[in-house]
This record gives C-alpha cells, sequence and structure tokens, in this order.
C-alpha cells in the first residue's frame, strides 16, 4: 500500500524588517508629533499656543506618563512576552530566555516610571571623585549594569539564526548609542545651561529616544522572526534551531 506523501514544509519566518519598520514609523511619528507641536506652541500665544502646548505634553518623549512613553513601554512589555513564551516552549537556553523576559519587564516599568534615574544618589558619589563631568551621573551606575546584562545575554543570542542574532545585536547597538551615547551628550547640554532645559536638549532627548525605541522594535522584529507562519494551513511554530540542544 503506497505511503501518502509528506506535507512540504512551508513554514516561513515571520517578516522582520517588515514588522521593524511599522514599528519604527509609529516611533517616528510621536517624534515628529512632538517636534511639530514644541515649534508651533513657541512660535504662536494665546489659546492656540496653550492648545498646542497640551498636543506636546501628551507626546513628549522625554516625559512620563504620556503616550510617548506609553508606546516606548509597550514596546519593552512585548519584548517581555516574546520572549516568555519562547522559554515557555523549553528552547535551548531557557534560563538566559527567563532571564530576558525578565529584563524587559522590568525594563517596561523603568521606561514609564524612569526609575533609573533614581541612580544619580550612588552615581553622584562616584562623580565627585571624577576628574571630569559626566552630566546625568545615573550613567554611571546603569552602564556597568547594562554590561552585565549584556554579557549575560550575549550566548543566547549568538546561538540565534543569522537574521535573528543580526536583528538584536543591532537593535542593541541603536538602544545603547540612544540610552548612554546620546544620554551623556544630553546632560553635558543641560549642565552647561544650568539645569535649564533647552531646545537643544529637547531635541537631543528626541534623537535619543527615537533611537531607543527603533531599537526595540528591530530587537521585538527580531524576537517574532523566530517564529514561522505556514502560508498553507496558517499556523505558527518556534523555529526548529532553537530546540537543536536541551537544558
Amino acid at each position: 500500500m503506497p505511503t501518502p506523501s509528506a506535507v512540504p514544509d512551508d513554514f516561513r519566518p515571520l517578516p522582520l524588517p517588515r514588522i521593524a519598520l511599522w514599528l519604527i514609523v509609529v516611533a517616528l511619528a510621536i517624534v515628529l508629533i512632538a517636534l511639530a507641536s514644541l515649534t508651533a506652541h513657541q512660535r504662536t500665544t494665546g489659546v492656540l499656543s496653550q492648545n498646542l502646548h497640551t498636543v506636546f505634553w501628551y507626546f513628549d518623549v522625554g516625559r512620563e506618563y504620556n503616550l510617548a512613553t506609553w508606546y516606548g513601554s509597550g514596546l519593552w512589555l512585548l519584548l517581555g512576552v516574546v520572549a516568555a513564551v519562547i522559554a515557555v516552549s523549553r528552547p535551548a537556553l531557557r534560563a538566559s530566555w527567563w532571564l530576558l523576559a525578565v529584563v524587559a519587564l522590568v525594563a517596561s516599568i523603568d521606561e514609564y516610571l524612569e526609575i533609573h534615574e533614581r541612580l544619580d544618589v550612588p552615581g553622584n558619589w562616584i562623580a565627585e571623585r571624577l576628574p571630569f563631568d559626566v552630566g546625568f551621573t545615573w550613567v554611571l551606575i546603569g552602564a556597568p549594569i547594562a554590561l552585565v546584562v549584556v554579557l549575560l545575554l550575549a550566548r543566547v543570542v549568538l546561538s540565534l539564526p543569522a537574521r535573528a542574532r543580526n536583528g538584536i545585536v543591532l537593535g542593541g547597538a541603536l538602544f545603547v548609542a540612544g540610552a548612554i551615547g546620546v544620554e551623556f551628550v544630553n546632560g553635558r547640554v543641560l549642565e552647561s545651561a544650568g539645569w535649564v532645559v533647552n531646545n537643544t536638549y529637547l531635541y537631543g532627548t528626541m534623537v535619543e529616544e527615537l533611537l531607543e525605541m527603533s531599537g526595540i522594535a528591530i530587537a521585538l522584529a527580531s524576537l517574532l522572526s523566530l517564529f514561522q507562519r505556514s502560508a498553507g494551513s496558517g499556523m505558527l511554530r518556534l523555529d526548529p534551531a532553537l530546540r537543536t540542544r536541551t537544558r
């Protein structure tokens, strides 16, 4: 009796570039609305200026408890949820996936509440003993913590398929460039202005947050690309490459 023909393996990864692009477009739109409303607010007077300031308040990427921080926090939360879903499927290096899920959840909370800025207390103590100024002193604590997290997660990231691995590395680089690099420059700008917020600082913050949100968006899209969809049945599955080792 002839055996039935095998069902062709038509599973394909979810489209990383397309997902990342749409997430970045939303982030860019938030920043552009903030820039436009700020500029218009500063160039108008009266009720119109006040209304424009309200719009800027909702989209100001440097502020807590608004639409911009909700979006950034949401990106981190989704990244954590995806990492947890992968961890539940019992992949290789499962503990690292749980670590990534926890880190993303903490980052989501921090993005909304800006808890990291409370690190300026020990940061000030260190800064007083340095021969140079650093602006935002929380960076002196935050940077080493970020380095430790990167080192702990390096093994699982390097074990991923190339598309996801390269995407996470690119996303991480963009995030660090904004969160550490541009934030450092912004701190110096604010310090030189006597800690009075000016347009240079506001524009710098927009660049910083756009880099951060873009980095998270690319990392999230990279994790989603580890899921594969069948064009025929519409079913989803986790990339079999993640199950090549057990733990």
